[in-house]
């Protein structure tokens, strides 16, 4: 078989071959030749696919030059002509002679009679110098090979008729050392080995000729891709400068072809075809840049993605570098420096450079967080004294931010006299005061800080009327931050009334209680005066 554009089942049929021709030798029974006669019926497949590929290249030739005026196009579409021409006549003499030995051996059909015949007819007619059929069919081949050669000089062709000295199988082998072409390919060879032999030689031909016209249809610009459309383009290094500073950009053609539609392809998955103003097809880049890796001088991250465009049978590919800079995350807790715990915290995110773009989610393991009514806003409830908030946009982290939380300040029980100002406990109240008042106000701070989140009330008091040191009136369980001290009986002064919170509540900004513990800091005791 010929080689260089040889496929794997033709290597495996040339292999087999050569296999059972040195078995011939061998005087092996007559399953060997059964073997040759499958190889010929293959052989002969091949032949078909070959001259349907040739005609096929011969005909993307001639409508390729239909086109073009150019010398070298036209020289090539006469010259695949001839080649054609060459391979169809040379092939039509083989099958001739095919023939012939089909007829020297008594037959004109391979039946089992022709493949079990042990004759040597077709031997002798192929080998001896007198018989034209074998002498003819020698020059047949090397004729061939002249005239593709003259044909197509830019590609070798080796010859056709190589005796073993020739073929690195067979060199050094005493046994072949004399023989000649003929002599090595037909000798003590039964017709059907001699027949396969020969359609052999013919498959080895077509390859030739595939080799010439693949060469040819080089030359004649087939496959090659016509650029037709073209547009002058400027590729600035930025399109945003400074003032005083220098605007950088490269100029060029870029041109497209009409009878091709491009594909494109970004890291291998195909993107979605688009046409630029100018009419050139396109393909739409869009993704969201990922971060990390981050150069600590220049604050960049260099990243790269592979870009295909696939036209016709060719793929043009090209690595394209970009660089991401790192997101600087600007935050705001609205009146607070910091955060309070279990609170609703007003809290601002802003990422420079992201503009319109900038649409962020939130995560967090040690809070909850809420989405305000614009990107970036949110209300931070916090459930861990430290914590991070992992900021994202568009499925990209952009990094995170750590936050510290501060308790809740302790609230301070207050009492108020029936007009609603502050009782002094020192200067006390009157003893025939109706009522007074007992609150649970939140620290000043807290209160600007985060006001949704700063409404205690008192659930539940004791309140005792303390007289020379002993209790004499008790209000239990008292349920109403209005006391009415009547209920504790008559007030003497010297009274002392003691108070002593026993549940506190914090109304949350979702509106809910929280419950506040109380300890002995949160007595208040008013003199009777």
């Amino acid at each position: 078989m010929a080689g260089g554009k040889e496929t794997p089942r033709q290597k495996l049929i040339g292999m087999m071959y050569l296999v059972l021709t040195a078995l011939l030798a061998l005087q092996v029974s007559s399953a060997v030749l059964e073997k040759f006669a499958i190889i010929h019926a293959t052989l002969d497949e091949l032949i078909v696919d070959g001259n349907i590929k040739n005609q096929t290249t011969f005909n993307n030739i001639i409508e390729e030059a239909g086109k073009s005026q150019n010398p070298k196009v036209l020289k090539a579409k006469e010259n695949a002509g001839k080649v054609r021409e060459l391979t169809k006549t040379t092939l039509a003499s083989i099958d001739n002679l095919k023939a012939e030995m089909l007829k020297a051996s008594g037959t004109d059909k391979i039946d089992d009679n022709f493949i079990n015949n042990h004759g040597s007819k077709v031997a002798t007619m192929m080998i001896d110098p007198r018989s034209p059929h074998g002498v003819g069919f020698e020059k047949l081949l090397n004729d061939y090979v002249a005239q593709i050669s003259s044909l197509c000089p830019e590609e070798k062709f080796e010859k056709l008729t190589k005796s073993p000295e020739e073929i690195d199988m067979f060199k050094g082998n005493d046994k072949h050392a004399n023989k000649d072409f003929r002599t090595f390919m037909f000798e003590n060879t039964p017709p059907i080995a001699a027949l396969a032999s020969v359609t052999q030689i013919q498959t080895e031909v077509l390859e030739y000729e595939s080799k010439a016209l693949s060469r040819l249809a080089a030359d004649a610009n087939v496959g090659t891709i016509r650029f037709d459309k073209f547009v002058p383009m400027v590729l600035p290094k930025s399109s945003t400068v400074v003032a005083g500073t220098k605007y950088e950009a490269e100029m060029f053609i870029t041109g497209a072809a009409s009878a091709v539609t491009p594909e494109f392809y970004r890291d291998g998955t195909k993107l979605a075809n688009a046409t630029s103003a100018s009419g050139i097809p396109i393909g739409k880049v869009e993704f969201v840049a990922s971060g990390g890796g981050y150069d600590k001088s220049t604050g960049l991250a260099k990243k790269s993605f592979k870009a295909d465009i696939k036209l016709a049978d060719t793929t043009f590919s090209s690595t394209i570098e970009y660089f991401v800079a790192e997101p600087i995350i600007k935050v705001t807790t609205g009146n607070a420096p910091r955060l309070y715990m279990n609170c609703g915290n007003a809290v601002t995110f802003e990422v420079s450079g992201l503009g319109p773009a900038f649409n962020p989610t939130f995560s967090s393991t040690g809070s909850e967080i809420q989405k305000g009514n614009k990107p970036g806003i949110v209300t931070i409830i916090p459930s861990q004294r430290k914590f991070a908030v992992n900021v994202a946009n568009g499925g990209a982290g952009l990094g995170s931010v750590n936050f510290e939380a501060k308790p809740i300040p302790r609230p301070r029980v207050i009492a108020k006299d029936a007009s609603g100002r502050d009782i002094d406990p020192k200067q006390g109240i009157r003893a025939n005061s109706p009522q007074i008042k007992v609150n649970a106000e939140a620290e000043a701070n807290f209160k600007e800080e985060v006001p949704k989140d700063a409404n205690f009330r008192i659930r539940q008091m004791n309140v005792y009327l303390v007289r020379g040191g002993t209790a004499v009136g008790t209000l239990p369980n008292y349920s109403s931050e209005i006391i009415d001290l009547k209920g504790l009986g008559a007030l003497r002064p010297g009274d002392v009334i003691s108070i002593e919170p026993k549940t506190i509540v914090r109304r949350t900004f979702k509106g809910g209680d929280e419950t506040v513990p109380t300890n002995t800091s949160d007595m208040v005791q008013i003199l009777v005066k």
